[in-house]
């Protein structure tokens, strides 16, 4: 088996057809038939089978598939990681971050990167913890800045800094004239939630456990600024990230109420996969976030 006989075999899943396939690596249809019989000749399996003028995978096919998509994420990894040892004059960083980060935190760290390193390519993936987990997993993003708990013991986790939370009601709410209310009176309130997976779920559970048991929810939303809007026309009270707020609680727009004897903090990290070869442009990327 070679690489060229299992990237013939890689596009021929993707294309079903030998003269797509051809064309796509720029070879003959005698050669990618070649390469099919020799690996199924080395393998002793069939990998493909005719369907209504389509080459589909079989059963054994399916499995090489997955190899092969795992070797050739590998091979890419490892030419662009060779690609970038060049004193950070070149590279690219595939950067995964939480909703909030990403949207909040992100840009102004990220606007000081390009200014100071213009010619590094950078890539932005935003979405819950647990997607830019598992796109670490798969290869797909090189580093994430994460504010819930990863799971997974094959990636590393490195503190970043940590993210004050706060009780947030309309202007017009009963408490934003109170100011500060106690644990107790939390259970009364109606809650407005943003997207599941923040973290900010697991800090309150650790920090208020009475609240979260008897926890009313009342509407979730799909983003901290959806909540924010619903929160300010009086719809519920909500728990955000200080620095998701602060323009709005300046403006008079929210409302700020401390929780008495309670304060609820919560974790950001910089992770990336533990086996991973980090170029100079990862490492910089992540010692640029760490500083900030």
């Amino acid at each position: 088996m070679n690489i060229h006989q299992l990237k013939s075999f890689y596009v021929l899943a993707q294309k079903g057809s030998y003269s797509l396939t051809a064309e796509t690596l720029y070879i003959t249809q005698p050669a990618v038939s070649v390469h099919i019989k020799a690996l199924e000749e080395f393998f002793g399996v069939v990998l493909f089978e005719k369907v209504a003028k389509k080459f589909v995978l079989t059963e054994a096919g399916h499995t090489l598939y997955q190899y092969a998509e795992r070797i050739f994420k590998l091979i890419n990894e490892t030419e662009r990681t060779i690609r970038e040892f060049n004193l950070l004059e070149r590279g690219s960083v595939h950067l995964g971050a939480s909703s909030n980060i990403g949207v909040y935190m992100l840009p102004s760290i990220l606007g000081e990167f390009k200014t100071r390193y213009p010619k590094i390519h950078v890539d932005v993936t935003i979405g819950v913890t647990r997607v830019i987990e598992q796109k670490i997993l798969n290869y797909e993003v090189d580093v994430g800045v994460v504010e819930a708990q990863i799971k997974s013991p094959e990636v590393f986790r490195e503190p970043w800094k940590k993210e004050r939370l706060v009780l947030i009601t309309s202007p017009r709410h009963p408490w934003a004239a109170l100011g500060k209310i106690t644990p107790a009176q939390m259970k009364e309130g109606q809650f407005v939630v943003g997207e599941s997976g923040s973290g900010t779920g697991y800090v309150v559970s650790q920090k208020l456990p009475s609240v979260a048991a008897e926890f009313n929810e009342f509407l979730r939303l799909g983003s901290t600024e959806a909540v924010k809007r619903a929160v300010a026309e009086n719809l519920g009270i909500s728990i955000v990230g200080e620095s998701t707020v602060s323009r709005e609680i300046e403006m008079g727009i929210l409302s700020r109420v401390d929780i008495a004897g309670v304060e609820l903090i919560k974790e950001l990290s910089i992770v990336f996969r533990k086996e991973k070869l980090l170029t100079p442009a990862h490492k910089e990327m992540i010692r640029f976030i760490s500083e900030k």
